[in-house]
């Protein structure tokens, strides 16, 4: 039988850029967002990443996509 995925789910998350430690790293921490349209593209969530961090005092540092999907044969 042919295993049939659904997403279910979808996140996302951006890292900002949040200062530096004491010893001079820098720290980093992630804004997380779900509830996300299931149909978005890999471009408009680039898009809504980069103008939600612009509303931030924070440094973009990267986003990740997370998705969830159920397995089903």
């Amino acid at each position: 039988m042919a295993v049939q995925k659904a997403l279910t789910d979808l996140k996302l998350q951006i890292n900002v850029l949040d200062g530096t430690t004491a010893s001079g790293k820098a720290k980093s921490k992630n804004l997380n967002f779900s509830n996300i349209k299931l149909d978005a593209s890999d471009e408009q969530l680039m898009a809504a990443g980069k103008a939600i961090c612009g509303l931030t005092a924070y440094t973009l540092n990267g986003l990740r996509r997370i998705d969830t999907n159920d397995l089903s044969e």
